[in-house]
């Protein structure tokens, strides 16, 4: 019976840590996917000013 008991607490804690490895890969992939978007945002930005500054000086 105590065999069981610390095996049901080793499964808890195996469980617990899988847990939290995958809330921080989760918060790991959406601040690297805001840094990326981001910068897509600001190159999108820079080029659309690059072509309405063409626009106008033709």
């Amino acid at each position: 019976m105590i065999g069981l008991v610390g095996a049901f607490f080793g499964e808890v804690i195996f469980e617990t840590a899988k847990f939290l490895v995958m809330i921080l890969l989760l918060v790991a992939a959406v601040c690297i996917g805001g840094k990326l978007r981001k910068n897509s945002d600001k190159k999108k930005a820079e080029k659309a000013e690059e072509s309405m500054s063409e626009h106008v000086n033709s």
